[in-house]
């Protein structure tokens, strides 16, 4: 009986076990922390690099060309240090007063997606996502896609949503061309209407 009541008082060890039931969730808490962080500046990377490559657009005065474009790209990785090459999309489009719709003058992509359409357009124009433009004013549209994946998982498997190792960062912007009418792009045809020259 002395043993036992010996055994019941004895408190080495409790520590140890505490520990052992603390020091994982110290780590996933850590983890965690360190995961979040890293999302949150990567969105804002890729929202800072998107206005970047908009800003750069805004400034050009000749027209571009599809190397142009590349180049584009290449930067918007650079400043967004995605492992994958991010999607752009630029497109450039009128508003004609006339008819009260936006009409696509070119769109090129780089990546994944397809050419920006008059009925992608009109899709935008009805939710109020472009802004409004005098009669024949021309803005231009940068469209940025950066695929991010979380360095480890910190979500609770099937309990909780909290699982974010595919994310897709997409930042939509528009500006207007700073020192020219419009933006144009040189599609390098001199057989095609104004030599090649799409504005």
């Amino acid at each position: 009986m002395q043993v036992i009541k010996k055994f019941a008082k004895d408190e080495r060890g409790v520590i140890a076990i505490e520990l052992c039931l603390v020091v994982p969730i110290l780590v996933w808490v850590l983890m965690s922390t360190i995961v979040y962080f890293d999302v949150f500046r990567n969105e804002a990377n890729a929202g800072r690099a998107s206005l970047t490559i908009a800003d750069m657009f805004s400034r050009e005065q000749d027209a571009i060309d599809g190397d142009y474009l590349d180049g584009a790209q290449a930067l918007l990785r650079l400043l967004t240090f995605a492992e994958d090459s991010p999607d752009l999309r630029v497109s450039v489009y009128r508003y004609i007063l006339a008819d009260d719709e936006y009409v696509s003058v070119w769109s090129r992509i780089r990546g994944e997606g397809t050419a920006m359409t008059d009925e992608e357009l009109l899709v935008l124009q009805t939710a109020n996502r472009l802004p409004v433009l005098a009669d024949d004013d021309v803005a231009i549209l940068i469209e940025t896609n950066t695929d991010y994946s979380a360095p480890f998982s910190v979500g609770l498997g099937p309990f909780t949503g909290t699982d974010i190792q595919d994310l897709t960062f997409t930042n939509f912007t528009v500006i207007r061309p700073r020192y020219v009418d419009s933006l144009c792009f040189d599609i390098k045809d001199s057989s095609a209407p104004n030599g090649g020259i799409i504005c």
